[in-house]
């Protein structure tokens, strides 16, 4: 601070003397003194107080006269944080900002400018190279043909005897310049017509777009092709689906990669290729640790299948198995008014097959282990009831994968309107009863 801006904070004249200068710090003093304003803290401007009156005593002992400092101009920010210094201008703070904008203005408009001078200088240059190369080949060219035509310096030769005639420009033919004449239209430039180029352009655009075409053509075949030799039955992946049969042996589904971690921007070890068994270690998320060939890595669980390829293809059961039927689901239609209750004392889950012997449609109806059910919609009419059991269930083939037995239950039973019961038992089809 210079020492006018002490003396306004005094809030006195400057040419005060000693007196005045200590009667107004004592005023001031035991205005803003912190132990008199315990709800505000004042100690900085206490502080500055005492500064500004050692620094006016100083200058009234000296005889400083106050014309020798420069007062100090406050900012914006300055004076809206101490209401004491708002009648203060601002005129050089705003002045301050013009000349800054100006300045940059200028400098933006100097930049543009030297791009401007820099293209204009560049295409002159090319111009210059251009037409200085052209008239050098279309020397060359006149010379060449000249030479190849028997040209002498007064016109064309024929013979030894004969006076050659008169050369004139027109003898030769016309040059064909490789610089386009940007003033004047397509039509009249000197150079190749214009129906030559469009000719060329149009078999350019033609044959890209025919190796285009061809090329997604091939490539749309390849993956249906693929797809049904790979996947003629699948369901969509879900996330931690039975985890029970993920250790041991599964299979490729698609050309799989195979990662150093668990994470496709990793090192890539190996392509697996489709349909082809490894050996599950460990499930971690939607990845899993695998062996093939001796090398363990991770491959993401959606591309991999239960069990192994060889079963999925002698079931035809390639893919995901999605998610098992609701126990008593209806698999097929069957819309009638027999009634039958089936009593199912079976560990594992089962699907309970309706062959009709009068023509209708075949159904069958998914039952977990040890869950009796009621079915309410058999049509009437004889069938034969077959009896499916296994481990995971495929929703796509409608068959269990692995250990999937077949057995009549009953060979010709016939359905009315009155209810039956069914009790299912893990013996054989001589302890099964069917009961009115």
């Amino acid at each position: 601070m210079s020492l006018i801006d002490d003396y306004r904070l005094l809030e006195i004249p400057t040419n005060a003397s000693a007196h005045e200068a200590k009667t107004a710090f004592r005023r001031l003093a035991r205005l803003y003194h912190p132990d008199k304003n315990p709800g505000v803290d004042t100690t900085e401007l206490f502080q500055r107080l005492q500064a500004a009156y050692q620094n006016v005593l100083d200058a009234i002992k000296q005889g400083t006269s106050e014309t020798h400092w420069k007062p100090y101009e406050f900012t914006q920010a300055t004076q809206t944080a101490d209401p004491r210094y708002r009648n203060y201008s601002s005129t050089s703070d705003k002045e301050q900002a013009a000349f800054i904008k100006e300045r940059q203005r200028a400098y933006e408009e100097m930049k543009r400018n030297s791009a401007q001078q820099e293209k204009t200088r560049n295409d002159a240059i090319k111009s210059a190279r251009n037409t200085f190369n052209e008239k050098r080949v279309k020397a060359i060219y006149e010379e060449a043909f000249k030479a190849s035509k028997g040209f002498t310096s007064q016109g064309y030769k024929t013979s030894d005897t004969e006076e050659p005639p008169r050369f004139t420009e027109f003898d030769i033919p016309p040059y064909q310049t490789f610089v386009d004449e940007p003033d004047a239209p397509k039509e009249h430039r000197v150079g190749t017509p214009i129906r030559l180029y469009a000719a060329k352009a149009a078999f350019r655009t033609a044959t890209y777009l025919a190796c285009f075409a061809a090329g997604i053509y091939a490539t749309l075949y390849w993956q249906d092709s693929h797809t049904k030799a790979v996947e003629p039955h699948t369901s969509s992946y879900i996330s931690g689906l039975y985890p029970q049969y993920r250790i041991g042996t599964n299979y490729t589904l698609v050309t799989t990669k195979l990662f150093a971690e668990p994470d496709t921007h990793t090192q890539q070890l190996m392509s697996l290729p489709a349909l082809t068994d490894i050996q599950s270690i460990k499930a971690q998320g939607d990845w899993l640790t695998v062996r093939y060939q001796g090398v363990n890595g991770w491959v993401q669980a959606k591309d991999i299948g239960f069990g192994s390829a060889q079963n999925a293809l002698e079931t035809g059961c390639v893919g995901q198995p999605g998610l098992a039927p609701r126990h008593g689901q209806l698999i097929g239609n069957a819309d009638g008014q027999s009634r039958l209750r089936i009593l199912n004392h079976l560990q594992q889950a089962s699907v309970l097959s309706f062959q009709s012997y009068d023509g209708l449609a075949p159904f069958a109806i998914y039952l977990k282990a040890g869950q009796a059910y009621a079915a309410n919609f058999i049509p009437r009419g004889r069938y034969r009831l077959v009896l499916e059991t296994g481990s995971l269930y495929h929703q796509a083939c409608n068959q269990f994968l692995f250990n999937d037995t077949n057995q009549v239950v009953l060979n010709d039973v016939e359905f009315a309107s009155t209810e039956q019961s069914l009790t299912l038992k893990t013996r054989r089809q001589d302890d099964q009863t069917l009961s009115n």
